[in-house]
């Protein structure tokens, strides 16, 4: 039972879509007999108190100082002392998690099932926490995910393609003010009219074939040249060949940049057979698409949170989860930690 427990508990989750070892653990805790349960818990603090020891100290998250020591537990919490300014520290202080207090395993459970698309109820049972709480605990990782694009901007170089994408409207968990412009539709509702209107919300798509993501939202129905300024205007490298499927707004990003402009519909047999395609931001597409309806909607409000962890997770490989982890215990989102910001910073209004 003590490996069991231990191998459960410890465990780094990797992969596409995480299994659920914290339910397995509590799954076996629940089983255990009455007189067993002080010495697993003892077990499991022994374990954990032996793998902050092998943990290297960090610095001093307060003055950057590297002049630090251990300096005893609170909680079942290493603590740290910086020996220049003399304040002590946690592994998460400054950090969006700081008041949190689930562990590592468990937050990177919730990365995992963010990634991979897991609704907040099927999250929520896992780790054995309220929907409100699963709900608060991955928007504060989508916020830690738009800071971390605001401190280090994807920058696109090289071969780069160019498309929008749409979703419909979407006020998911409110009420449609009353006198609404358009009257309220059940998941999976079509558009009232055909073809793109104000009812859909654009996403702008750019990525850069082996190399970075951008996804952001600006603007209802097709965007403007503005609209593509604004999002990917900061964005281009020196060095980029842009490529586009028929609308003319994007050739406004060539003259920004002084980059070559190609349309696939135009240019698509020129350059060498299969060079002039935009299959890579299709692909992104459809990854966003699937996405989408796994969480059965996002609401517009929220898009560009989505948005962020859209454009970090395509294509990214296995390590994914313990890249987001360390962002999310970077100092840099650290704005980020309270429930006030989940529920009212930079949303979407448009």
């Amino acid at each position: 039972m003590r490996v069991d427990v231990y191998s459960l508990a410890t465990t780094r989750y990797r992969g596409d879509r995480v299994s659920s070892k914290i339910t397995e653990l509590m799954d076996l805790v629940r089983k255990l007999p009455e007189d067993c349960v002080d010495e697993t818990i003892e077990f499991i603090q022994q374990k954990i108190e032996e793998s902050d020891a092998k943990k290297p100290i960090p610095p001093c998250p307060h003055c950057n100082s590297g002049d630090t020591s251990r300096f005893g537990r609170k909680k079942d919490r290493q603590r740290y002392v910086c020996k220049t300014c003399h304040k002590t520290f946690g592994d998460t202080t400054n950090t969006a998690i700081s008041q949190s207090k689930y562990g590592e395993a468990v937050w990177k459970q919730v990365i995992g099932d963010t990634l991979s698309g897991v609704c907040l109820d099927q999250t929520a049972e896992s780790i054995g926490v309220s929907h409100s709480t699963a709900f608060h605990m991955r928007h504060k990782i989508l916020l830690s995910l738009e800071a971390e694009e605001t401190r280090a901007p994807t920058i696109l170089n090289g071969v780069c393609e160019f498309d929008d994408s749409y979703v419909l409207e979407n006020r998911k968990g409110s009420k449609l003010p009353e006198g609404y412009w358009r009257k309220a539709r059940r998941h999976g509702a079509k558009a009232q009219s055909a073809g793109v209107s104000n009812e859909h919300i654009a996403i702008c798509t750019g990525v850069q074939r082996d190399g970075g993501t951008i996804c952001r939202t600006v603007n209802r129905a097709t965007p403007s040249k503005e609209d593509l300024l604004g999002v990917f205007g900061n964005h281009m490298g020196q060095e980029s060949l842009i490529l586009y499927d028929g609308a003319p707004s994007y050739t406004a990003l060539g003259k920004s940049c002084d980059c070559p402009v190609k349309n696939v519909r135009e240019d698509g047999t020129k350059g060498g057979k299969g060079f002039y395609h935009i299959n890579t931001v299709n692909g992104l597409h459809s990854f966003i698409k699937g996405r989408y309806d796994q969480y059965r909607g996002v609401a517009t409000k929220y898009l560009n949170r989505y948005n962020a962890l859209f454009s970090k997770a395509y294509g990214n490989g296995d390590d994914l989860i313990d890249k987001v982890y360390k962002i999310l215990i970077s100092n840099t989102s650290s704005l980020h930690r309270t429930v006030n910001d989940v529920k009212t910073f930079n949303l979407l209004d448009i």
